[in-house]
């Protein structure tokens, strides 16, 4: 997927969502911000989360250092389930809701179970993902904006 059909569908995406949904500092598109992550194998990523009635919507494309793309699409339900990704890196992932900026996310890959947080900074312009060997650190690029609002 290139990046420009990545922006329509992001715009397709953020227009179709509900008033509710600017209340969650998760919400927006977020870019790899590469000097401050440390151990990461990725070129770039962006990461465009949109409303569902449940949570939201994950959508994580990635460039590798290799310049082979990849997408993946997370369901994000707080309901102690596990629910299966589709893209590039299948997967399980549960998410648990630690406070109103913090998720713990439980994901099983095949078995083999890890642990990580993510977490929006309270003036909501930074996302931090910290996983056992690695820490992700993504900017703010957009709001997601519910239609009739701005």
């Amino acid at each position: 997927m290139s990046w420009k059909s990545l922006g329509v569908f992001v715009a397709i995406l953020a227009f179709g969502t509900s008033a509710a949904a600017q209340k969650n500092p998760f919400l927006g598109v977020w870019q790899l911000n590469g000097e401050k992550t440390t151990n990461y194998q990725q070129q770039s990523q962006l990461i465009i989360n949109v409303p569902t009635s449940d949570g939201f919507t994950s959508i994580r494309s990635t460039i590798g250092k290799d310049n082979r793309n990849s997408t993946e699409v997370h369901p994000v339900a707080f309901d102690g389930k596990p629910h299966a990704t589709t893209g590039g890196d299948v997967r399980e992932i549960s998410y648990k809701r630690i406070d109103a900026y913090t998720v713990e996310r439980t994901h099983n890959r095949n078995g083999k179970i890890s642990v990580d947080t993510e977490q929006v900074s309270k003036d909501g312009k930074t996302l931090t993902v910290k996983q056992e060997n690695a820490l992700r650190v993504y900017d703010k690029i957009a709001d997601v904006q519910p239609v009739g609002r701005k």
